[in-house]
């Protein structure tokens, strides 16, 4: 008999020893509980009168929500009010596998500037110090804007993890154009300000 199939032959041997070892020792486990739960149990009746019934309600079991909840933005300095869903075609989206307000990642919404509901039309008017608010599981997160750069609309990693919460909102820039994207850049408002 060679090793190579030598080798397979003692596996499964061991194997089904320890299956067989495992079996004749839990085997006895079963007739011990089986044992202790035999004796008699005595059975009390309780009047219904000294039962007290509760008026309080069950308590309120709570749902985790959906990653793609209702969110709303107002940015006041460009009189924007509006959804964030995950269609860009029917106005501010998330990006996709970014995190949400509140979470401690980047939070990244895009918006059209010219075409459908053209919510960032005038994203380049922020100003550092603006205020930005997202409403995101009925809590509103406060952000104010740092900065803004244009980028190649080739820069995938715009919105990667950066260890911090950070809001990004892009566009297209300039309007009417894919070519670049304009990013406007706001840490939360508990948070120090940092150079992005």
């Amino acid at each position: 008999m060679s090793m190579k199939t030598s080798v397979p032959i003692i596996a499964s041997f061991l194997a089904g020893a320890l299956v067989v070892t495992f079996l004749l020792l839990t085997r006895g486990f079963d007739d011990r509980v089986v044992q202790t739960v035999k004796h008699r149990v005595e059975v009390t009746k309780v009047a219904a009168s000294n039962v007290k019934a509760t008026t309080k309600a069950p308590a309120r079991v709570a749902t985790p929500t959906s990653i793609n909840s209702v969110a709303r933005i107002n940015i006041p300095r460009i009189h924007l009010r509006a959804r964030v869903g995950t269609s860009l075609d029917k106005g501010p989206a998330w990006w996709p596998i970014t995190g949400r307000p509140g979470g401690g990642d980047t939070v990244a919404i895009a918006g059209h500037r010219t075409t459908y509901t053209r919510p960032f039309y005038w994203l380049e008017r922020l100003q550092p110090g603006d205020l930005i608010y997202i409403r995101w599981q009925g809590r509103v997160h406060a952000y104010r804007m740092s900065g803004r750069r244009i980028l190649s609309a080739k820069n995938l990693h715009i919105a990667d993890a950066r260890g911090h919460e950070l809001l990004l909102l892009s566009a297209c820039t300039p309007r009417g154009s894919a070519r670049q994207r304009i990013v406007v850049y706001a840490w939360p408002e508990t948070q120090k300000k940092r150079t992005h």
